[in-house]
């Protein structure tokens, strides 16, 4: 592949904006800022855990992009069962959510931590519906997939 077939592959539209983790980013540093609640560690840690975690979210977010670049993930006329697909059917949701504990760990505060089984539940609610989609799309080629991969880890 060219680099200009590389770059024409590139769908900026398959970058999901992940509304539960940006919600429960926002909200618990909104919070953060009107009732201050720390980690009970010092920020060097929260630093020496969390960078990495955001690297290998960011890492994991691109090769799935990378992965379902000639797809519309938005109407995919194709499943998508290569790089990160073949271990995990939501690699971006497992990306944001890598990052927004990161992050949370990086600005070392617990309002974050604190909402993230919230933001796992709308989480799984929205793959639920999206399971379901490509189920009706992709018939019985889903359900052998959904089948032989783990819908997270």
């Amino acid at each position: 592949m060219t680099r200009r077939t590389a770059a024409r592959a590139w769908r900026w539209g398959n970058i999901p904006i992940p509304q539960a983790q940006l919600a429960g980013l926002g909200i618990g540093l909104l919070l953060q800022v009107v009732r201050p609640w720390s980690l009970p560690w010092p920020a060097w840690i929260g630093q020496l855990g969390g960078w990495p975690l955001i690297l290998a979210g960011l890492w994991l977010g691109a090769w799935a992009v990378r992965a379902a670049a000639g797809v519309d993930l938005e109407r995919p006329d194709q499943l998508v069962d290569t790089g990160p697909y073949a271990f995990s059917r939501n690699p971006m949701y497992l990306a944001w959510t890598v990052d927004y504990v990161g992050v949370a760990l990086v600005a070392g505060t617990a309002w974050p931590l604190l909402l993230l089984p919230a933001v796992l539940v709308v989480t799984q609610v929205v793959v639920l519906g999206e399971e379901r989609s490509l189920e009706r799309r992709f018939g019985s080629a889903y359900r052998s997939y959904k089948a032989s991969v783990r819908r997270y880890l």
